[in-house]
């Protein structure tokens, strides 16, 4: 346990010898809302990369379905932010709205 937590796992990934490689992790939830008839779902995203470093929140909201069904409907809102650590740039931020509906 100690091993994942050690910030120190993750040094070879700042490193530019490392031929190209990349962490992804992705983190969410649902709980149930509105008496049990949608489900709120909250997540966090990390992405690491020699050039680049990437943070996100994430929100969404859909109506509860059974396993093997597909959702109806959902809305998310996700904020980003990205850096790039090879350079100066400035911080690029974003924070999108997305709608998607099944027919």
């Amino acid at each position: 346990m100690d091993a994942l937590l050690n910030p120190t796992v993750l040094e070879g990934l700042d490193d530019a010898s490392n031929n190209g490689q990349h962490f992804k992790a992705e983190l969410a939830y649902g709980f149930p809302t509105h008496n049990d008839r949608l489900t709120l779902t909250p997540g966090l995203s990390l992405a690491l990369s020699p050039d680049s470093r990437s943070y996100g929140l994430l929100w969404s909201l859909a109506p509860y379905s059974q396993p093997g069904h597909g959702e109806p409907w959902e809305i998310a809102l996700e904020g980003e932010w990205e850096e790039n650590t090879t350079t100066d740039t400035p911080v690029d931020h974003s924070l999108m709205l997305n709608f998607s509906i099944l027919f």
